[in-house]
């Protein structure tokens, strides 16, 4: 499931690592192994103030096309990349 491809604002492998290290699976179909990881970063916001909002990773599920958010900073080295192009 790991794949050596990284994306300008979410390190993908990192991501799936940590999926199939606690074996989420989709809340719908109940699928394990078929999650796909959006390379972009978004953030969820609260109403119209966008700087209480935090930064997402959304996971799609490729069986049935579920859409979960993770927060990112709970991913251990998903935020890496762009805090590597920051500095």
């Amino acid at each position: 499931m790991a794949k050596a491809a990284a994306a300008a604002g979410v390190d993908v492998a990192a991501v799936e690592e940590h999926l199939s290290r606690y074996v989420v699976s989709c809340p719908l179909c109940k699928g394990v192994g078929q999650l796909g990881v959006a390379h972009d970063e978004c953030r969820i916001i609260s109403g119209t103030n966008e700087k209480d909002g935090i930064a997402a990773v959304v996971v799609m599920c490729k069986r049935c096309g579920y859409l979960m958010p993770l927060a990112a900073d709970q991913i251990p080295g998903a935020r890496q990349k762009a805090k590597a192009k920051a500095a």
